[in-house]
């Protein structure tokens, strides 16, 4: 029995041709240039919490950018800003969730009102009766009160609103903190620089309407334990 045409292919005749395989297409070539976005990302982010998240979406942005074009440079500033800013929102979520849980199972008064310690309060928080570690020290929308059983500089004997319209505010915040410092200590208020003295301070914070101020009593050096109530 014959066999008609040429035999197949691997069986004693010609082998088969080669399997041909495409190189792979070639990846985006980098212009040189790092991805500003990426840059500009991991500046924010140096910046800490102020600026994490600007950090952070400019680092995603920088990221796939870079990507479409070759920039390794680019990807890895994009990546570092992302780590960063993650790092700095994750303590700062961290830092707020440790005050509110303070606040719950420390809270800043107790059942009579009274302050618990020594505590970093906003200024409009304060109350009639609380006490001040150094008036004079303060700055900036928080205070440093106490109980006035601990030593202190000042104590809070009243809040007065200014009437509306009222022409000359200072005057007339002196005379009504004045008479509130007697209402309170049952002592006029002093006319000369004797200890304690009157201080009035201005309230425009919210908390407070703003015609309100703040009535201290006040010494100018040393510091005091109890209060100047009657």
């Amino acid at each position: 029995m014959g066999f008609d045409g040429p035999p197949p292919a691997g069986f004693g005749g010609t082998p088969p041709p080669p399997a041909y395989y495409a190189p792979p297409p070639a990846g985006p070539q980098w212009n040189g240039k790092t991805n500003g976005l990426s840059i500009a990302g991991l500046v924010a982010a140096m910046f800490g919490c102020v600026f994490g998240v600007v950090g952070m979406v400019l680092g995603i942005v920088g990221i796939v950018q870079s990507r479409r074009n070759g920039d390794r440079r680019g990807r890895n500033y994009g990546i570092a800003a992302v780590i960063i800013s993650g790092l700095y929102l994750v303590f700062f979520i961290g830092l707020v969730g440790l005050a509110i849980f303070r606040e719950a199972t420390d809270p800043v008064r107790d059942d009579a009102g009274v302050l618990r310690g020594e505590r970093s309060i906003e200024v409009t928080a304060l109350k009639v009766g609380d006490c001040v570690t150094d008036l004079d020290a303060q700055k900036g929308s928080r205070i440093d009160a106490v109980p006035c059983s601990a030593a202190h500089s000042s104590e809070v004997v009243g809040v007065f609103q200014v009437p509306a319209g009222t022409a000359d505010r200072l005057t007339a915040a002196d005379e009504g903190c004045r008479k509130l410092y007697q209402t309170y200590t049952g002592t006029p208020a002093p006319e000369d620089d004797s200890e304690p003295n009157l201080y009035v301070a201005q309230v425009t914070a919210t908390g407070y309407d703003e015609p309100d101020v703040l009535c201290f009593s006040h010494r100018d050096s040393g510091t005091s334990t109890g209060s100047v109530k009657k």
